[in-house]
């Protein structure tokens, strides 16, 4: 994969944990499960917890003051908040010149999409124009591009959890052909009651969470590099993919996992990687929850911090759920 050598230059976070990276690796470092809460549904009504881990309210210096920002959903709010995290982090006051994006996501902007569709089945001569636009894909991404003044190239790729890998490798391409000098790559993800519900079909033990991790990246700098890439190995079934998890396992001081907490999802994962040892093993998503289309990017800003405090080398396990498995070593 041609994201190898890439520069972690910066990094942000929005999660369960707080409004910043460095809250992320404080709670996943103390190891404590985060609280839960039950989302309820808008309409009908359900005999069963809908279990999911929030996003804290923002801290007054964290939110956004842009005319854009007056009507947006939470996944544009968690990004823009990562983003201009992850561009402090790097050294950069003002964003700087020849920057790219490339958002990626898994479920996108569901809660105005909810909003919108429920008015159009409601009454559809009075559903709001002015919801509508925050519906699309694209929106996030160009609500970021606007507050930072890009103008240059900003793409959205949609797949599942790991699927910041694929976005990584366009950023590669994108800096070696010089498109961009810097390109800030973003995965988020906002909660509702309809996704954290399907979650919970998968296994009852699922609980939903949301947030953003940003990470700017270019082909040089002082910040730890992509290195020893694995994959994509591409699967069509789990007993496949439980096949192809041990070309994951790679050697490093750390590592950072996929596992939930749920033993029958997790087994092919804990097998895999239990040729290795390692001094610490940061479960993630067993503290914050599965927040899906921003959890792989959470690991990678996980494994960026941990690197540059313990000068090591970090192993992120990103097996995915329904394509393909990678991991790396950011060190």
């Amino acid at each position: 994969m041609s994201a190898v050598g890439l520069h972690l230059n910066g990094v942000g976070a929005v999660s369960p944990a707080g409004w910043s990276a460095q809250d992320l690796l404080h709670v996943v470092r103390a190891g404590a499960a985060l609280p839960v809460t039950n989302l309820m549904r808008s309409k009908g009504e359900r005999t069963w917890d809908c279990r999911a881990r929030t996003v804290p309210p923002a801290p007054l210096e964290k939110q956004v003051r842009h005319p854009r920002f007056r009507r947006v959903s939470p996944i544009s709010r968690y990004a823009a908040a990562a983003s201009l995290e992850a561009l402090k982090d790097a050294g950069f006051g003002t964003p700087p010149p020849r920057l790219a994006i490339l958002f990626v996501m898994m479920n996108g902007c569901v809660n105005y999409t909810g909003r919108f569709y429920q008015e159009v089945l409601d009454n559809p001569a009075q559903a709001s124009p002015l919801i509508f636009p925050e519906t699309v894909f694209n929106a996030p991404a160009s609500h970021i591009a606007a507050l930072l003044g890009v103008d240059g190239a900003v793409s959205t790729i949609l797949g599942n959890a790991n699927a910041i890998m694929q976005a990584l490798e366009m950023a590669e391409v994108w800096l070696r052909c010089g498109v961009c000098d810097h390109c800030l790559v973003v995965g988020a993800e906002e909660s509702d009651w309809l996704s954290a519900e399907a979650l919970s079909y998968y296994h009852e033990d699922h609980v939903a969470s949301e947030g953003a991790g940003a990470l700017l990246v270019s082909l040089e700098g002082s910040g730890p590099r992509m290195e020893n890439i694995i994959g994509p190995l591409a699967y069509h079934t789990w007993r496949e993919r439980g096949k192809k998890l041990p070309q994951l396992a790679t050697a490093a001081s750390i590592l950072i996992d996929d596992r939930t907490g749920i033993a029958k999802h997790d087994a092919c994962e804990r097998a895999a990687w239990s040729s290795r040892t390692f001094d610490t093993v940061h479960s993630p998503k067993k503290i914050l929850g599965e927040s899906m289309g921003a959890s792989t990017a959470l690991q990678l800003v996980l494994a960026t911090l941990e690197s540059r405090e313990q000068k090591v080398s970090v192993a992120v396990s990103m097996p995915g759920s329904n394509a393909a498995a990678y991991a790396c070593v950011v060190g």
